[in-house]
């Protein structure tokens, strides 16, 4: 470490707010020197801090009434050492050398130490750690006191202590220095006002600000001030210059900065702090001297902030006068400060470029005769100066130097005086270098640069340099009018450096640098494997390079028994490699041809599947002992063999079964009744693989038909079927019934599985009937049992018999005769009339307003709603229909809540199916398509409503229309009522109904079925070729036949109640030819 050396600062006043230094030069090998300028500590002045090579240095932009400390440091690589340390004031400085000059010129001082007597400079020299000599002295020297030249107004307030502690020799020393403290300050009615206190027990006025107007007249009253004597009560003191002193009347100018100097020995024997307080907020500064016995806490609390410029303390009363020096520099410059009507003030730099930049601030309220403004760079250089009008408070500094930091200085100039100067500090921007340098484009050979613009470039500078291997050194340079440039004609597989200049004239910019390798022959990118199976795979692969002429694929096995390369276009992606080896790795390689070579390879590996075994096993029995199994191949081009394997679970020998690859289907021969089979298949491969085994259990049905067959309850038209049902899973019954004497005659109807009994209707009078019946299982027809009855006959000669094929009958209920409306019953009905015209056999019943048709739930025998269901109507609705929604059927409980039913709403011209669900929540779906609307048009037509478990199907004139969902039916109470034609807003049971015209009403316990109806009995639906035909009449007369009668009514309805022994079953007719 380098250790400072003793040394001597010499310092020389250039002008007024330069100074040169000098310095004795160091030994030893160093980096240099840093000179660091600071102003006195809680000045808002910034410092000034420089690096020099030599033991010298000019520093400008000084004030020269204010102190600095000077401090010189060693540098010494990435150490500084302190060398030498100063305080110094220019103003002092100065004055020193005038008197130095003075004393040479009268012979009274010795050459040592001195200038030239040609030097027209004023110099000082001291020894660089030494302290400069007391204050109190340099003051009394002739020509060498300090002067605050300020204009500003300040009242200030002296508050002596003047206890007994003081004692009557030292409040002599008190006056020197008060007087001392006074004279460098400029005193007038317009300038600086004194006023003073002492204080002891009780304050009191020695004179008021207003009492004297000049500095002769102050130091004369301080020479003549009386020591009083008494206690310390400093607070009362404080308490008095406020209410006293800094009053109006007693001089205090509104206008003026107020300072409070408080000199005192001890401690105060009541509260100062709080008086302080009060005096610090309203603006007053306070300063506190102490001597010998002072309370330095007390002194640090009574004192304005910053407590090192306002806070003193010395040990005894002889000390003061060192204080003296300081405390009026300091005060001078409080008052400066607190006075800016001198100093201009709101510095602003602003449009700051490269080279130049826009100084403006607001002139002091005292303008200016003329500016001086100082700007230099802060790590040296030469001060320039510029002096313009006192008018103007603007100036463009110019040819500057780029990203350097300057200091600048404002002075204001008066006739007499220079003004405190006004600082600043900013660096000029640097050249604009390109941004964003970027390769946007590189290939095996060249590489596109591109960035953005420096604005006010005149062209880019483009340097490109590399060495490639076994090369010699590989430099290009270009220059280029636009921010982007193509480097061509490069190596491949080579770094190059890259640096863009932004060009400005003949200046250029710091660059803009990137490093970037080109690429070999560029090889595919992004390698992935997908479609993956036992024996293929796709690879596909992204080109780097437009130049690819073709791209070359090879594969590997991992025991190299399976190899083999393709050759694909230039422009491909991908490519299917096969056949494979299932279960097993391959590795895959991929490289670019280029009309230079074969780039590198991109690499990879993947792992072939295992071949898969047959999927979605399905079993057929068959008549006989035979079942037929049938499966999906996947790979089907793949397999050479299935092997098929059944058994008993029982564990009886197992046979086996070999099919083609190319087969998917076998019959399994030679199996048993009513025994568990455990059925296997697995496939061989090309390449040898075996798949897995697929296994399935199945059991053999003897699909048993339906026992104890009879027929009884016969009418002339109709007859009633009875069995017993077999064992086993059953889907539904098949039977088929014919006239005995016409076997082509012959139909077929389904049955629901849950019956066992159905009634054959719409037969032929007094003719013998063969029925046959089978079970429809799961796995399975069953053989048939048959039986035969008869019709009975005609009991009247005019009887009329309905002859028709039947087509659909389901098990359910018929509202119509539910409710009376049929012929016979109709005319004991209120409110009801019987149209005079009839249609497939069923009559239309008009339901006049307010009908109200109610039956209690019970009486209908409707036990129970099953939660599949579908509600048949066929209706028309009238002209004096009302426009209000109404129920054309319902159920209510015993308060005629409704629980379930079907609303129509002739003014949204919507239908709605309501119930309540399993949760007990009510639940609507309404209909408002286009078709639905048609129902409120006046004509007939026909609604089937089928809900099932989970939604709900609307069909019009058997069409299906809309399908929404719905939650399952809950439980429906049997204990209340059932309705037709309600208005929905009333209750009760004669609170009002709607007219309409109702042909059927058939509530069936199934949601399928709708779909079959044809409409047969709807005149303009009707299809005379599908439809049944009619049954012609017959008339039995001496048991001979009759003259052919006219044609009898069609059947009224696809849909028929019919009566079974349990509720809920139903059956699905379908047509046979006949």
């Amino acid at each position: 470490v380098l250790l400072p050396r003793s040394g001597r600062l010499k310092l020389t006043v250039l002008s007024e707010d330069r100074l040169q230094m000098k310095w004795k030069e160091t030994e030893g090998n160093i980096n240099g020197y840093k000179v660091r300028v600071k102003p006195m500590a809680g000045d808002s002045e910034q410092e000034v801090m420089l690096k020099t090579k030599t033991p010298k240095a000019t520093v400008g932009g000084l004030s020269p009434t204010k102190e600095y400390t000077l401090q010189v440091y060693v540098l010494n690589g990435s150490q500084e050492a302190l060398f030498a340390k100063r305080k110094f004031v220019i103003e002092e400085l100065k004055n020193a050398s005038q008197t130095r000059n003075n004393r040479r010129n009268s012979g009274a001082a010795s050459g040592k130490n001195l200038t030239s007597s040609g030097s027209s400079a004023a110099e000082h020299s001291g020894v660089a750690e030494a302290t400069p000599p007391p204050l109190n002295t340099v003051l009394t020297q002739p020509g060498s006191q300090f002067q605050c030249d300020t204009s500003a107004m300040a009242d200030i307030i002296l508050l002596v202590d003047g206890s007994w502690s003081i004692g009557r020799n030292s409040f002599k020393l008190i006056k020197e220095f008060l007087s001392n403290l006074i004279s460098p300050f400029s005193i007038g009615q317009d300038k600086i006002r004194v006023g003073l206190s002492q204080y002891s027990s009780d304050p009191r006025t020695e004179w008021d600000l207003s009492a004297y107007s000049t500095r002769d007249q102050v130091l004369e009253a301080v020479r003549n001030l009386r020591y009083k004597g008494g206690n310390t009560f400093t607070g009362l003191a404080l308490t008095h210059v406020l209410e006293q002193n800094l009053k109006p009347e007693a001089g205090a100018r509104l206008e003026a900065e107020k300072l409070v100097i408080l000199l005192t020995d001890g401690k105060s024997q009541d509260d100062a702090n709080l008086a302080a307080q009060t005096l610090k907020n309203l603006g007053i500064e306070i300063f506190a001297i102490g001597v010998k016995n002072a309370d330095e806490a007390e002194l640090k609390q009574v004192a304005s902030e910053p407590l090192e410029l306002t806070v003193y303390n010395v040990l005894d009363f002889p000390l003061l006068s060192s204080l003296v020096g300081r405390l009026t520099r300091v005060l001078c410059t409080r008052i400066k400060e607190k006075s800016p009507q001198l100093s201009p003030t709101d510095l602003k730099i602003s449009a700051v470029t490269s080279k130049s930049m826009h100084l403006t601030w607001s002139p002091p309220l005292r303008p200016p005769k003329k500016y001086r403004i100082v700007y230099y760079p802060s790590k040296g250089g030469i001060p320039k100066e510029v002096v313009l009008d006192g008018a103007v408070s603007s100036l463009q500094l110019s040819n500057l130097t780029s990203h350097t930091e300057y200091l600048v200085s404002v002075f204001p100039l008066y006739d007499t005086v220079a003004g405190d100067g006004l600082r600043g500090v900013t660096s000029t921007l640097p050249l604009s270098s390109p941004r964003s340098l970027r390769v946007s484009e590189l290939s095996h050979n060249s590489m596109r640069l591109s960035w953005k613009a420096a604005q006010g470039a005149t062209q880019y500078l483009v340097l490109c340099s590399a060495a490639p291997d076994g090369a010699e050194d590989y430099t290009t340079e270009v220059k280029v009018a636009q921010p982007e440039v193509l480097l061509d004609g490069l190596s491949p597989s080579t770094e190059y450096s890259v640096a863009v200049y932004a060009m400005y004239g003949e200046d250029a910019s710091d660059p803009a640098s990137i490093q970037e390798t080109t690429l070999a022959l560029s090889p595919p990118r992004y390698l992935s494997f997908s479609e993956l199976s036992h024996a293929s795979v796709r690879v596909s692969w992204e080109a780097a390079s437009p130049a690819v002429k073709a791209h070359r694929v090879a594969y590997v096995s991992s025991r190299g028994s399976n190899a083999g390369e393709v050759e694909v276009p230039g422009t491909a992606t991908s490519t299917v490699l096969r056949p494979l080896s299932s279960l097993t790795q391959y590795f895959i390689s991929v490289r670019s041809t280029y009309d230079e070579g074969d780039s590198f390879p991109i690499t990879g590996n993947v792992t072939t599947l295992k071949v898969p075994p047959p999927r979605a096993l399905k079993v057929t029995e068959l008549s006989g002992n035979s079942l037929r199994l049938q499966w999906e191949a996947v790979a089907a081009s793949d397999v050479v063999v299935y092997q098929i394997k059944w058994s008993t679970v029982g564990g009886e020998k197992p046979q086996e079964l070999s099919i083609a690859g190319n087969v998917a289907t076998a019959v399994l021969p030679g199996l048993q009744k009513n025994i568990d089979y455990k059925i296997s298949i697995w496939a061989y491969y090309k390449d040898g693989a075996r798949s897995d085994t697929v296994s399935v259990q199945h059991r053999t049905n003897s699909r048993s038909p339906p026992t104890n067959l009879f027929v009884d309850s016969e009418t002339p038209t109709s007859l009633q079927v009875h069995w017993t049902p077999p064992d086993g899973r059953i889907q539904h019954y098949k039977i088929t019934y014919n006239p005995v004497s016409d076997a082509g005659a012959q139909q077929t109807v389904s049955l629901q599985l849950f019956c066992s009994s159905v009634t054959l209707q719409s037969l032929l009078p007094d003719r013998a009937y063969k029925v046959i019946i089978s079970a429809i299982h799961y796995t399975g027809e069953s053989e048939s049992t048959s039986t035969t009855g008869r019709t009975g006959k005609c009991n009247s000669q005019n009887a009329h018999v309905l002859h028709n094929l039947l087509s659909v009958s389901l098990c359910g209920f018929d509202m119509m005769e539910a409710f009376g409306l049929v012929e016979k019953e109709y005319s004991s009905i209120k409110g009801v009339a019987m149209e005079p015209f009839i249609f497939s056999g069923s009559r239309t019943f008009t339901l006049f307003r307010d009908t109200q048709l109610t039956q209690r739930t019970s009486d209908v025998h409707l036990f129970t709603i099953p939660p599949e269901h579908t509600i048949s109507i066929l209706l028309r609705l009238l002209p004096e229909t009302p426009k209000e929604p109404f129920a054309v059927w319902q159920i209510t409980d015993e308060d005629f809540q409704p629980l379930l039913g079907v609303n129509l709403d002739p003014s949204k011209k919507s239908l709605t199916y309501f119930n309540h669900d399993y949760k007990a929540d009510l639940q609507e779906v309404s209909f408002d398509q286009q078709e639905v609307k048609k129902i409120f048009y006046g004509s007939f037509h026909k609604v089937h409503v089928a809900v099932s478990h989970f939604k709900i199907t609307l069909y019009l004139d058997c069409k299906k229309i809309a399908e929404k969902p719905i939650n399952t039916l809950g439980s429906i109470s049997t204990a209340g009522f059932i309705m037709l034609g309600k208005i929905t807003r009333t209750r009760g049971p004669r609170s009002g109904s709607a007219s309409f015209q109702l042909q059927s009403l058939q509530i069936v316990c199934s949601s399928v079925g709708a779909e079959e109806d044809r409409c047969c009995d709807l005149p303009a639906l009707r299809d005379e070729e599908t439809c049944p035909t009619l049954a012609p009449a017959c008339s039995c007369t001496s048991g001979r036949p009759g003259l052919p009668g006219p044609p009898g009514p069609p059947v009224s309805s696809p849909f028929h109640a019919v009566y079974c022994t349990h509720w809920c079953c139903f059956m699905l007719f379908g047509h046979v030819r006949h």
